[in-house]
């Protein structure tokens, strides 16, 4: 398993013809934002993320039974090693939502003998956390206890809830906070917060890398906004598969390039989180890939989602024809008219649930979900048993 594994990452320098310089630059990015119900007007929060790394074993994720809370997430995992899967992006059933981007480099580097990394800090949080002032206290007991591993990098957590979030932007010895209740708020792998700078140590590669993702999360987002007067998931999955350099941007980076494995749109119902709230999920690179639905109370995944089929499809799309292909026309309609059914879904979901009938609901969003993901697996070619 372990050839197995780094052969995977050394094909993956290799594909995106990276050199050594240029691996360390992509190895670990990510680009997220959160969106407030007065943009989106619909009682939703979303919290989405573009990840940008080199690991190719992409698979949603479900908390154990015997977690505190029940949570989703999307990650790596291995087939041969169930409950050991990493966790880059999730939500749990108290509408708690949480991503971590990597951070600038730092002066403040991370404890060798810590072993906590943000995959399972992210973990952690979603099993034991309510809201995001929780996940900051946390984060914040973690820092403190020096457990936060992250070597020479600094992170930055994003912690949502039905009524808050906070951006929380980190080193081995500080936790600078930003409260957020309304409007729009991104990071890509550059400090915003007060009392960061003075610790950072980027280059300035790396900071105009970062400078053309927040523009081009900003443009795209005002763009729908003033188009349409509200921001929907649907504008979002059309962001994460952005892969067109801003106009007379001195550098080729953009949201969706060729170290950008997988996204996810956490989108946290107000009034039912437990059961309403949604990943939309796209298991492997975004632009070879169906975007699906993941409700909170999922109950089973597909098989192919779990057994590597999904991400592996994705990938060989990925190898044959590079990573700013174009989206299958037939992809894209099926995206258009299964998310569609899901929305419709979710709202007979909610009558029901208004009506006391929660297993109904419960139900009914996990039958609909399952049916679209085993036409997305026909589609995407992940259909065939291993």
């Amino acid at each position: 398993m372990k050839k197995i594994l780094v052969c995977t990452i050394m094909a993956t320098c290799m594909i995106c013809g990276a050199s050594e310089a240029e691996s360390e630059i992509y190895s670990h990015e990510c680009t997220s934002w959160l969106v407030f119900h007065d943009l989106t007007q619909n009682n939703t929060h979303i919290l989405h993320k573009n990840r940008d790394a080199k690991y190719r074993n992409l698979m949603p994720v479900k908390s154990p039974a015997s977690s505190a809370r029940k949570w989703i997430g999307l990650g790596d995992g291995h087939a041969e090693y169930p409950g050991r899967e990493s966790v880059c992006m999730g939500m749990n059933a108290s509408g708690l939502a949480a991503v971590v981007n990597s951070g600038e480099a730092s002066v403040e580097h991370s404890d060798p003998k810590a072993k906590m990394g943000t995959p399972a800090i992210l973990r952690a949080v979603l099993s034991a956390c309510d809201t995001a002032a929780q996940a900051v206290e946390k984060l914040q007991a973690i820092i403190r206890e020096r457990r936060y591993s992250h070597g020479k990098k600094g992170s930055i957590f994003f912690f949502m809830d039905t009524r808050e979030a906070y951006i929380a932007e980190v080193t081995a010895d500080r936790c600078s906070l930003m409260r957020y209740d309304h409007g729009y708020a991104f990071r890509a792998n550059i400090w915003h917060n007060p009392d960061m700078a003075s610790v950072a140590d980027n280059t300035g590669e790396m900071w105009l890398n970062s400078c053309n993702r927040e523009f081009m999360v900003m443009r795209d987002l005002n763009r729908a906004y003033r188009t349409r007067g509200k921001i929907t998931t649907d504008d979002i999955l059309e962001m994460s598969r952005d892969a067109e350099t801003p106009e007379k941007s001195p550098i080729r980076r953009t949201l969706c390039s060729k170290s950008t494995n997988s996204a996810s749109t956490l989108e946290i119902d107000l009034a039912y989180p437990e059961v309403l709230s949604t990943g939309y999920f796209l298991i492997g690179p975004p632009r070879h890939t169906i975007c699906v639905p993941v409700p909170v109370c999922v109950k089973k995944f597909h098989p192919a989602m779990t057994d590597l089929r999904w991400s592996s499809a994705a990938w060989a799309s990925f190898d044959k024809n590079g990573f700013g292909a174009e989206v299958p026309a037939a992809w894209k309609d099926f995206e258009a008219s299964s998310l569609a059914e899901y929305k419709k879904a979710q709202t007979e979901a909610e009558k029901l649930l208004k009506d006391g009938q929660r297993d109904a609901a419960v139900k009914l969003l996990n039958d609909t979900a399952f049916a679209i993901w085993e036409k997305a697996a026909v589609l995407i070619g992940a259909e065939n048993p291993r």
